[in-house]
């Protein structure tokens, strides 16, 4: 079972990353008609929560084989550095979307979701591990 999740994990960031640059721009250039009921930012929303639970769903499983080595920099990074940023990038995106849903207009909701999508976007891509990911 952790092989399959691992697979998914490793893979599924790729439509997320996908999903999330085509959410980012349609809010940059205001083409989103309906920010309440988007199927783009919903999606974006929905794989970064599944991302999200599948990374917290190894994390456990590896702690719990491999222990917490603060010392050595690559367990560090799969123990606290990624998760810590990616735990930030998930909050931000689903506060970036709670509150663009609040906006009276769309230019405003576009305004968020571009700017709390774009944070989100820059946590991800610093502490993605780019070497295992190709």
């Amino acid at each position: 079972m952790s092989t399959g999740l691992m697979h998914l994990h490793h893979y599924l960031p790729f439509l997320f990353f996908i999903v999330l640059i085509i959410s980012i721009v349609r809010a940059g250039l205001y083409k989103i008609p309906n920010v309440k009921k988007d199927i783009f930012l919903t999606l974006t929303l929905i794989f970064a929560h599944i991302q999200l639970l599948l990374g917290l769903v190894l994390l456990v499983d590896f702690i719990s084989v491999a222990g917490i080595h603060m010392g050595e920099a690559a367990n560090r990074f799969v123990t606290v550095e990624h998760p810590l940023m990616m735990i930030i990038a998930v909050a931000l995106i689903t506060i970036g979307k709670v509150k663009a849903k609040k906006t009276e207009d769309n230019r405003g909701g576009s305004k968020i979701i571009f700017t709390y999508f774009t944070s989100a976007l820059v946590l991800i891509a610093l502490r993605t591990p780019w070497d295992k990911l190709f």
